[in-house]
């Protein structure tokens, strides 16, 4: 039927089923972005900011590479409690490195609500003492950066981003700058909550 008509009316009419099929995929888009049709969208994952968050044991694993302050790849379980009445949470890790050996963390977290700033001090498996301060504002992450430290006649500082994925899990990628130059990605953890 089309072949019978005239050009300009068979483009017309192309045109228009075009439109139609393009408007209604605008709808349908539009209606499954608000879920309007069956299946609403899933909520944001937005936990309440601050030490309570931690509470508990977690089971981690690390994937990334040795450096002056890290091991490279470990897994383990790192325990947060704090003392009835602290303001203070206090962090324990006991792990393995890929290759069996053992290693130890500890470390302390404060947190701040008018700033929404979480304050961690920490002993890691290199000797080192760690001082980071982290930006905590949204609910979905936290930015840490360390103050600089010095290691091995190198000038570093660690620079931490967690992704709060849930009630039970989080994720923290890491990045290292050594005597000033670029943040560099040391490694990638994630967390579950036991």
């Amino acid at each position: 039927m089309l072949r019978m008509l005239p050009t300009s009316l068979r483009s017309l009419r192309l045109a228009c089923a075009f439109a139609l099929l393009v408007t209604v995929a605008s709808v349908h888009d539009s209606a499954m972005a608000q879920g309007l049709l069956g299946r609403p969208s899933p909520p944001q994952p937005q936990q309440k900011q601050g030490l309570q968050y931690f509470a508990g044991a977690w089971r981690f694993s690390w994937a990334g590479r040795e450096s002056a302050i890290t091991a490279g790849p470990r897994s383990g379980t790192i325990t947060f409690t704090m003392p009835s009445g602290a303001t203070v949470m206090r962090m324990e890790t006991q792990g393995a490195v890929d290759g069996g050996a053992a290693y130890q963390e500890s470390g302390t977290l404060e947190w701040d609500d008018a700033k929404k700033a979480l304050t961690i001090h920490e002993r890691i498996a290199a000797g080192v003492d760690v001082r980071s301060v982290g930006d905590w504002t949204s609910p979905i992450a936290i930015n840490a950066e360390s103050a600089p430290m010095t290691v091995k006649g190198q000038n570093l500082r660690l620079r931490r981003f967690y992704s709060i994925l849930s009630a039970t899990s989080f994720t923290i990628v890491e990045e290292l700058s050594t005597n000033g130059g670029p943040f560099v990605r040391l490694g990638k953890g994630d967390f579950t909550k036991q």
